[in-house]
């Protein structure tokens, strides 16, 4: 029989773990919001980047005439979680990517968690690479990564490197993919232009800097658009399992105080059945 002490430490219990969860939505959610904030401008500074590269290549456009190639090698760099407790975050990723054909190409993952689904769907990569859960992480990430994309994409003779992500939408997210190098310049081409611009560098110089500059700032909003994604799933998950405790709390202490009711009773009529035996 369950006495009033045993539901005592059940709602202790309960308590103890609302806390432990209060705290991971907290953290998640400060991760989403300074993830938001970074994005905005991220998309922005992106946005600014193609708008350069449909300038110059619409002004020279000899400079994206690609000589003729049969290697159409691929660098795939997936994004996945670090941690866990995000639902069907990898596997929804994952399988996204596995209907992709990646022929000739090699695979990078990102994030120890990931990592371990992809390990056994036994899924060919080169590389695991540990990632980030913490956004103030990121930049660090984020260079180390293109600094390696770039040594391995030269030395090995690759023809693209393309990005498979979460992005953040409301409350969720959704699953792209994209290429970063070489750019899609079809897509970036303009019709006219309505000024040109002045330049002071050579034309070659600068979109191999827009480039350069094109491949790190894709890697670092996809870093951002993950690790927002992830935490976006988090904070789901440990709302709905704030709610469900706070029922089970409410529950717990209906029961107790049934219970303590039910005790101060049956003490009650101890306490009658007594007198009334000892005034006999």
């Amino acid at each position: 029989m369950i006495t009033s002490l045993k539901l005592k430490r059940k709602l202790q219990n309960t308590r103890e773990i609302e806390e432990i969860v209060s705290s991971m939505k907290a953290f998640a959610s400060f991760n989403v919001q300074t993830a938001k904030k970074s994005l905005s401008n991220l998309r922005i500074y992106q946005n600014t980047i193609e708008d350069s590269f449909g300038d110059i290549i619409t002004l020279f456009p000899h400079l994206i005439k690609e000589s003729p190639s049969d290697r159409k090698r691929t660098i795939f760099v997936v994004f996945l979680s670090q941690e866990g407790l995000c639902g069907f975050f990898n596997e929804d990723i994952l399988n996204f990517f596995e209907k992709i054909p990646h022929e000739d190409s090699i695979t990078i993952v990102m994030g120890e968690k990931g990592a371990q689904e992809a390990k056994s769907r036994k899924i060919a990569c080169k590389h695991y690479l540990s990632s980030t859960s913490n956004v103030e992480a990121i930049e660090i990430n984020a260079i180390e990564l293109s600094s390696y994309l770039i040594e391995i994409f030269e030395k090995e003779h690759f023809d693209k490197i393309t990005l498979i992500h979460a992005e953040l939408e409301i409350g969720s997210y959704k699953i792209v993919e994209k290429r970063v190098l070489p750019p899609d310049f079809s897509k970036l081409h303009k019709k006219s232009l309505q000024k040109e611009p002045l330049l002071y560098l050579k034309p070659e110089d600068i979109l191999h800097s827009l480039i350069k500059e094109y491949l790190h700032i894709s890697i670092y909003r996809a870093f951002i658009e993950s690790v927002a994604s992830e935490n976006q799933v988090r904070l789901n998950a440990m709302v709905h399992a704030s709610n469900t405790i706070k029922e089970r709390e409410k529950l717990l202490t209906q029961e107790l105080n049934v219970h303590r009711q039910q005790e101060i009773t049956d003490e009650l009529l101890e306490i009658i059945n007594t007198y009334r035996s000892m005034t006999k």
